[in-house]
């Protein structure tokens, strides 16, 4: 009987776990998994380095069945540890990609489908506390999420032609076809997410564009096929791209996020993720649309609550300086108000956080500084950041958790926060965990028209109209997607794929461990 080396951890998509070490499974960092910049050096950290991370039983995520007596796979555990049966040594592995197939792509759960439990239609799972609906009822075996190389492990694994589904949350893409011989390791192709529907499943994400940044242009970048932006909530695709003031729109013309997003509970409940682009001025959705006042910011509070996912840059701090997100015991920050701007000519080196501010661990932390390095996108071990701001003027912690900060060297706003998440219901008073927001200081882009030295602009103004959108001028080029740049992921995109995922991932609250399935 061959033991496997740690608790076999059933990780499907849980945020920030790298729910067992890979160690001593004899892989390898992969060719190619490593990326460089100019002047930096990814170099990739041995799998099986990064610890396990949040989750637990507060997640309310419990997994379906492993193995069993049909599948010949079955998986023996008893007190933390587990063995495959006598006489199946055989093991899958391999690496996952972003959709463009560029990124290695941490946290992804890959598994043996039992072709007599059908995969749940995504698309007809509405947003709510917990995953064990997003998976079938039963498969035939799996391993540890993918480590911050991308690479996984599954154990026990059935030979013969069997399938492999890749998965994080709703996004989701099945291989078929596979050929595992018996008794030996079986090392596949690269696998990668899905770029559009006709490849498999992915979340509905609403963006709402504002004209000084340009966050609805990432998911391109990152792989997503044009084909899948649709204006609003219509049919057809998963990225919804909802007007805010002087952002972009689609071909079809402007939907303005305050009178279809944030308007009522029912249209913010129809996205997995709802991201809000900075827009230049504290947020009103439209042109001139309306501020956002305790109404709105209450329904985007029962959105978190309730398993919705949310993203919010600069100005967007309008959701939660006033209102539930700023009232006890919901209060996530102190905030200064305007713009902040510290400096857009230079970049700033920021630092990622990987322990908690109670000296505790902080593994999503952690994984996200190794895969950051893994990719190519740290300088001198830190994340160059452009376009940064001083919003944050201290987080309330708990709730809040710090992801990023400006190096306490820095001339400018030392120390000042970055990125923060807090994870909702605030006070579940025993209840589970559900939803997530993510508020980041930094700007995608500064804006359309503008961007790094060297980095192609999203929406450049027209022959001699000077500015780009969302500067007073031109105000008519933003179309999305077609007006976006086509260049690679610079670092702090990549920091943002990276917190992308994390956040359409199945949630796995802070400072807890992911849970581990024992299977009779």
């Amino acid at each position: 009987m061959k033991d496997i080396l740690c608790s076999l951890c059933m990780g499907f998509a849980l945020v920030g776990s790298t729910a067992c070490s890979n160690a001593g499974n004899g892989s390898t960092v992969h060719p190619g998994d490593v990326k460089t910049t100019a002047g930096t050096t990814g170099a990739a950290a041995a799998p099986g380095t990064s610890s396990g991370s949040n989750g637990g039983a507060g997640s309310g995520f419990l997994l379906p069945d492993v193995g069993g007596a049909s599948s010949g796979t079955d998986q023996m555990c008893d007190g933390g540890s587990c063995a495959c049966p006598p006489g199946n040594t055989t093991t899958i592995s391999g690496y996952v990609y972003d959709p463009a197939g560029k990124n290695p792509l941490y946290n992804i759960s890959v598994y043996v489908p039992d072709p007599g439990s059908p995969l749940p239609d995504l698309d007809k799972v509405a947003v709510a506390c917990g995953c064990s609906q997003l998976f079938p009822a039963k498969i035939l075996a799996t391993g540890a999420p993918t480590d911050a190389t991308g690479h996984f492990e599954i154990p026990c694994a059935p030979s013969g032609t069997v399938s492999l589904v890749v998965q994080t949350g709703k996004w989701r893409r099945q291989y078929d076809g596979i050929a595992v011989t018996a008794n030996q390791p079986n090392v596949v192709p690269n696998l990668r997410l899905p770029a559009n529907s006709t490849e498999g499943s992915l979340p509905n994400i609403a963006v709402s564009t504002g004209g000084y940044d340009s966050f609805e242009c990432l998911p391109l970048r990152m792989g997503v096929s044009a084909s899948e932006y649709v204006a609003g909530s219509a049919a057809g695709g998963h990225i919804h791209i909802y007007s805010g003031h002087l952002g972009a729109a689609t071909a079809a013309g402007a939907v303005e996020s305050d009178k279809n997003l944030w308007d009522t509970q029912a249209h913010m409940n129809e996205h997995d993720v709802v991201i809000l682009s900075c827009e230049g001025q504290e947020t009103t959705g439209g042109n001139p649309g309306q501020p956002v006042g305790a109404a709105e910011q209450a329904l985007m509070l029962n959105y978190a609550n309730g398993g919705g996912r949310v993203f919010a840059s600069h100005f967007q701090y309008s959701w939660f300086n006033t209102g539930p997100f700023a009232t006890a015991p919901n209060n996530i920050a102190t905030w200064s108000a305007g713009p902040q701007q510290l400096d857009d000519t230079i970049s700033l080196p920021a630092i990622i956080n990987t322990t908690l501010s109670s000296g505790a661990a902080f593994p999503e932390g952690a994984a996200l500084s190794q895969w950051l390095n893994v990719v190519g996108a740290l300088t001198n071990n830190q994340l160059p950041i452009w376009f940064a701001r001083n919003n944050v003027q201290a987080l309330a912690s708990p709730p809040s958790t710090e992801w990023l900060h400006v190096d306490p060297s820095a001339t400018l706003a030392p120390s000042s926060t970055q990125y923060f998440s807090v994870d909702t219901p605030i006070s579940p008073a025993g209840g589970p965990v559900c939803g997530r927001v993510v508020y980041s200081d930094v700007h995608v882009s500064g804006g359309p028209g503008v961007n790094a030295p060297g980095v192609a602009v999203d929406y450049p103004p027209a022959a001699g109209a000077g500015m780009g959108r969302g500067r007073g001028m031109d105000l008519g080029s933003g179309v999305v997607p077609t007006g976006c740049a086509d260049h690679p992921l610079t670092p702090q995109e990549d920091a943002l794929e990276f917190m992308l995922f994390d956040l359409s991932s199945c949630l796995v609250p802070i400072g807890q461990n992911p849970p581990t399935i024992y299977v009779k």
